[in-house]
C-alpha cells in the first residue's frame, strides 16, 4: 500500500519542480525528501522525474501519476474533514421516528428548524412510527431519535425521555352535532358517541389517553372505523362517522364539517423526545441539546 506521506511529498515536488523549494515548503531536509521520492519510484517501478543538475521535470508517467495522486489526496482530505465534523457533531446522519400527528406540532417544527440551521451537514431522515414501536426501534438501534407521546415509562427499555411540551386534548366533532355549539365539553358528554381511533396494536398514545378518559368516566367506548393517520380520523369525523380525541394542534387541519371543542379538566398529552445513551454519534447528542433548548423555551 502506498505511503500517503510519500504521495504528498511527490505532489509537492511536482508542483515546485525543485527539490530544495519542495523541501523548504514541506519543512524537511532535502536529502530525506530525495530518498522518499526514490523509494516511491522503486515501489511503483517507474521514473517520476527527469533530473539534471539544472532542472527537474516530470516524466510522462509522472504527469499521469500526478493526476491520480492529487485525486487520492483530495479524497483523503475530504474523508479526514468529514471525520472531524462527525467527531464535532456537525456532520453525520440521524434517523428520526415520529407519530402521524407530531409533524403538526410547532415544537417538532422548531426543533427540526433549529437542527437544520445549526447542523446543515447532518442528514436527517424521517420515518413515521407509532410511539411504542419507536421505543423498540431506538433500543435496537434502528432509530436514533423518536418524537412521540408519553404512553409508558420509557426507562423500562433503558431509554432517556425529554418532555418537549404538553399538548391539551380536544374533541373533533361533526359541526352539525349539538357538541359543536359548546365552548367546552365534559368528557362524559360523549358517552353515547362512536369514537374513531387508531388501529388496535398500533401503539398509539392517543388511544391510551382515550382508554384512560373512558376508565375515569366509567364509560365503555363504542368504537368506529380506525385509521393510522390523524388527518384521516378528522376526515371521518367530517363524514359523521363518529368523534375523535386528538391533540389541540390538530385544529390546524381545517375540514368543512369538523369543529374542535376543548375538553374540560385540563386533559392532555406530553409530547416527548426519546433516545438512548451513550449516544451513538455526536450529532445525535447535539440534536438532543437543541431539543432541550426548545423544551426550555416552551416551559
Amino acid at each position: 500500500m502506498l505511503d500517503l506521506r510519500r504521495l504528498r511529498y511527490f505532489v509537492t515536488v511536482a508542483e515546485e519542480l525543485h527539490f530544495g523549494r519542495a523541501a523548504e515548503r514541506l519543512r524537511i531536509a532535502q536529502p530525506p525528501l530525495t530518498r522518499h521520492i526514490a523509494a516511491l519510484e522503486t515501489e511503483l517501478g517507474i521514473r517520476l522525474f527527469e533530473r539534471s543538475t539544472r532542472s527537474v521535470q516530470l516524466t510522462p508517467q509522472g504527469a499521469l501519476f500526478l493526476e491520480r495522486a492529487r485525486t487520492v489526496l483530495q479524497a483523503v482530505g475530504e474523508a479526514e474533514n468529514s471525520a472531524r465534523k462527525m467527531a464535532q457533531g456537525v456532520a453525520g446522519r440521524i434517523a428520526i421516528g415520529y407519530t402521524s400527528s407530531i409533524p403538526m406540532s410547532e415544537a417538532f417544527a422548531e426543533i427540526v428548524r433549529r437542527a437544520g440551521r445549526a447542523l446543515p451537514d447532518v442528514d436527517l431522515t424521517f420515518r413515521e412510527v407509532a410511539t411504542a414501536s419507536q421505543q423498540r426501534q431506538i433500543a435496537d438501534g434502528t432509530l436514533d431519535i423518536g418524537f412521540g407521546w408519553s404512553a409508558r415509562d420509557a426507562r423500562e427499555d433503558g431509554l432517556k425521555t425529554l418532555v418537549v411540551t404538553r399538548e391539551p386534548l380536544v374533541a373533533a366533532v361533526p359541526s352539525g352535532s349539538a357538541h359543536a355549539a359548546r365552548p367546552a365539553l365534559d368528557f362524559t358528554a360523549l358517552r353515547d358517541e362512536t369514537f374513531l381511533v387508531f388501529p388496535p396494536g398500533y401503539g398509539s398514545a392517543i388511544n391510551t389517553a382515550l382508554d384512560t378518559l373512558c376508565a375515569q368516566a366509567g364509560i365503555t367506548p363504542r368504537l368506529g372505523p380506525t385509521a393510522s393517520q390523524v388527518a384521516t380520523l378528522v376526515s371521518l369525523v367530517a363524514a359523521e362517522r363518529g368523534v375523535a380525541i386528538v391533540p389541540a394542534f390538530t385544529r390546524t387541519l381545517q375540514r368543512p364539517g369538523v369543529t374542535y371543542v376543548p375538553l374540560q379538566g385540563g386533559h392532555g398529552l406530553e409530547q416527548t423526545l426519546s433516545w438512548v445513551e451513550p449516544f451513538g454519534a455526536a450529532c445525535v447528542e447535539r440534536f438532543v441539546a437543541l431539543a432541550r433548548e426548545v423544551a426550555k423555551d416552551s416551559a
